[in-house]
């Protein structure tokens, strides 16, 4: 049996967590606010807000789908997601008269 209930709670059957608290659709978004944005939230991609749900011991069927959602909502995730990635200048390309006519070192830090 994969769900029990306890106390008038519904509970599911977990893996590394014995039982899972089933949450209530109506409840699904203030849990992901909290722990994404919370005290402790760090803006945390939609697959690690899932498993940290986990963890805490809360399920729901949608969970993956539901978090990833949320990030995508999330503006201070959509501003500042991906700025380590975006080159600093435009890029250029280099040509040169004959190979190795070029060296040069890239210092990263």
């Amino acid at each position: 049996c994969a769900y029990v209930i306890l106390e008038e709670k519904l509970y599911r059957r977990g893996f590394s967590i014995p039982l899972l608290k089933c949450i209530e659709e109506g409840q699904i978004e203030y849990i992901l606010n909290e722990i994404h944005e919370g005290i402790n939230g760090q803006h945390i991609g939609g697959h690690s807000l899932a498993r940290k749900a986990l963890r805490a011991g809360l399920y729901w069927s949608t969970m993956q789908a539901n978090a990833k959602e949320h990030v995508k909502k999330c503006d201070k995730c959509q501003k500042h997601c991906d700025m380590h990635l975006a080159p600093l200048s435009e890029l250029r390309s280099l040509s040169s008269p004959w190979p190795f006519a070029w060296w040069g070192m890239d210092f990263l830090g």
